[in-house]
């Protein structure tokens, strides 16, 4: 190696013009094709994350590096150019809805017309959309990763009942993201075709969880049968096609409107403060500042302590924890899936911080979303 009297400083000047005016080329060529693919994706209903695909990317350039003392800075240079990627993707995806203005977003709700989950879609993307709805849980996701629904509506706890457990297994097997939340508060009435009473009543059908939530009115009739249905509005929807008098259902007061049936008694569920929460699935994790709650997946190994080694990253980093919530994994006896929610957007250096670690003592780690919550403040 020669000596620093061996350089001119305008020479090693040049060959950086040199180089970086062939980055340019070469980065221009790269995002032609980042490109096609962004297209190639979206129209096939493709996610623009595929961490498994990046990390073969990374791990095959890092094989060519010859000096090794550049490894790491290669491997953030490999990130990084990654990351540009995805941006450029998910910018020109966007760009495609901005610049049709005649083109509208169409939303997928689970249940039929007047289902509590059509009036959460309602109030959180308002009426300059087209909706869908959609009468099983997984076909929501499955309309989404067809591109038949630019996002879906879906309920996932209720304050009285808990979570409902096929949605949370239904948000890690498939590979989209929460966008977004509705807390919407519930009222269950009892209603039955013109004419019914509660004399005629036999059969009451609902949604398991509408049931549940109304359990101590329905004690009181312990001789009805109690039928658990696809949904609130379908058991409507049911009660008034049947058209027997029989026949009741649990459910909203704008299902009674649309299927023309009798409230029979009104606000029937137990809790009068009982609330859904619904969450806005899409394809793609949002970025914006305003997002202040982190959803999550992740198990750990089968271990004493393990569990606390994961959670002990948010007390220290002063993150509130704000749910965790969890599920058995298939295949594998009393071993779990963590779902957990906590305050905070994805780019804070303390999430950052915590993120890393809590990955790096999981097993298995997935982030479901990073939206805007309406029931917490960052202050």
């Amino acid at each position: 190696m020669g000596s620093l009297d061996d350089f001119n400083i305008d020479d090693l000047r040049d060959k950086i013009d040199k180089i970086d005016t062939s980055l340019v080329s070469l980065f221009e060529n790269r995002m032609e094709v980042v490109l096609k693919i962004a297209e190639y994706k979206k129209n096939n209903s493709m996610p623009i994350l595929n961490e498994s695909r990046e990390q073969v990317v990374i791990k095959k350039n890092l094989e060519l590096v010859k000096n090794k003392d550049l490894f790491s800075e290669v491997e953030e240079f490999f990130k990084s150019v990654m990351e540009i990627s995805r941006g450029f993707q998910n910018k020109t995806l966007n760009n495609d809805i901005i610049l049709d203005p005649g083109k509208k977003l169409t939303v997928g709700f689970y249940g039929v017309t007047g289902s509590f989950s059509e009036q959460a879609l309602k109030e959180y993307f308002g009426e300059k959309v087209d909706t869908k709805a959609i009468s099983e849980f997984e076909d929501i996701f499955l309309e989404l990763k067809y591109g038949k629904i630019n996002y879906g509506v879906i309920p996932i706890e209720n304050s009285s009942t808990g979570a409902i457990s096929e949605v949370y297994d239904l948000l890690n097997k498939y590979d989209f993201c929460i966008t977004g939340e509705k807390y919407l508060k519930i009222s269950q009435n009892l209603m039955g075709i013109k004419g019914s009473t509660l004399d005629n009543i036999k059969e009451v059908y609902s949604h398991p969880q509408g049931i549940e939530q109304s359990m101590e009115f329905l004690k009181g009739y312990k001789q009805w049968k109690l039928i658990p249905y696809k949904s609130t509005a379908k058991s409507a929807e049911l009660v008034k096609n049947r058209n027997d008098k029989t026949m009741a259902a649990i459910a909203s007061i704008k299902a009674a409107e649309i299927y023309d049936l009798e409230i029979l008694q009104t606000n029937v569920n137990s809790n009068s403060t009982n609330t859904t929460r619904f969450v806005v699935i899409g394809k793609e994790m949002e970025s914006n500042a305003q997002n202040n709650k982190t959803s999550l997946v992740l198990s750990t190994t089968h271990k004493a302590g393990s569990l606390y080694h994961v959670l002990k990253h948010f007390a220290e980093n002063n993150i509130n924890l704000m749910k965790i919530e969890s599920r058995p994994i298939k295949d594998k006896p009393w071993e779990y899936f963590f779902y957990i929610d906590f305050q905070g957007n994805i780019k804070e250096a303390k999430i950052v911080s915590a993120i890393k670690l809590i990955k790096e003592n999981s097993r298995y780690f997935k982030i479901l979303g990073n939206y805007r919550s309406e029931i917490i403040n960052i202050e």
